[in-house]
């Protein structure tokens, strides 16, 4: 079952390896590869999870805001680039069996796409992140970015 204190284990500082699609929505299987920090909290007992990420080698930051709606027993996510300033449209989903699955809809440019998170291994030391695209409707899939994260080193 979702709960509040499901994104808990994002909580404090990490070092992020990026492999990223160089095209999206091509069939291509080049990927760039690159660093990026992240700084978590959470708040308001567990309801909300932030994370600033800074991608040095991009020039860009993100931040992360994430809402636990009880009533709903999901999880709203949303996404904030500083390149545009601008607030994503969020993804919603939950946890079970320890792995998070949201899904939305969203633009590529100016083509309509549907998204996919999807959190894994949260339950150890080195969580993954990863996101995917369907251009048809949810019938196929492109993962197009995985995040692998680590603590830093003391």
């Amino acid at each position: 079952m979702t709960s509040a204190h499901d994104f808990d284990f994002n909580q404090g500082d990490w070092e992020v390896t990026n492999r990223r699609l160089t095209q999206r929505g091509v069939g291509s299987d080049d990927w760039e590869v690159f660093p990026s920090s992240e700084t978590a909290q959470v708040l308001m007992g567990g309801m909300v999870s932030i994370d600033e990420s800074d991608f040095p080698t991009k020039g860009f930051k993100g931040m992360t805001l994430r809402l636990y709606d009880q009533a709903q027993d999901q999880w709203a996510i949303y996404w904030i680039n500083s390149k545009d300033g601008l607030l994503q449209p969020p993804v919603y989903g939950r946890f079970k069996d320890g792995k998070g699955v949201f899904a939305g809809d969203d633009m590529d440019g100016d083509i309509p796409i549907k998204v996919l998170f999807d959190w894994s291994a949260t339950d150890t030391d080195t969580p993954r992140w990863s996101q995917a695209f369907s251009y048809d409707g949810g019938k196929t899939w492109e993962t197009n970015w995985i995040m692998e994260f680590r603590r830093p080193a003391s």
